[in-house]
């Protein structure tokens, strides 16, 4: 079964706002991001509970500071969604990570800037 973005179990506000919060975080540091994968137990609808999992597939062309990036994400995203438990995984392109992978093969795409 391929769920979409309307399958998992966010809110649409929640959706929405992990969007204007990548997007801000990736804006203040000219850094461009490609997808938001969403991954765990929130993407999955017949689990319940759980922390927000999230890989940020970032552009390759425009170094950036992750540690920076990180810490601006995690500030956007409280931001929108207030005090969540929220994983983030950022993906640059610069190494071949299994665990990237799988989440990206076991995930949901919310969104896509490509």
């Amino acid at each position: 079964m391929h769920l979409t973005a309307a399958d998992v179990r966010l809110t649409p506000h929640e959706r929405d706002g992990i969007r204007r919060a990548v997007s801000r975080a990736c804006g203040q540091l000219h850094a461009g991001w490609r997808r938001i994968t969403l991954f765990g137990s929130r993407a999955d609808p017949a689990r319940r509970g759980g922390d927000i999992d999230l890989l940020i597939e970032l552009d390759p062309r425009q170094a950036v500071d992750e540690y920076l990036l990180m810490q601006r994400l995690r500030l956007a995203l409280e931001d929108e969604l207030g005090e969540q438990r929220i994983d983030l995984v950022l993906d640059s392109g610069a190494q071949n990570n299994g665990f990237e992978c799988l989440a990206r093969q076991q995930g949901v795409e919310l969104w896509s800037n490509t």
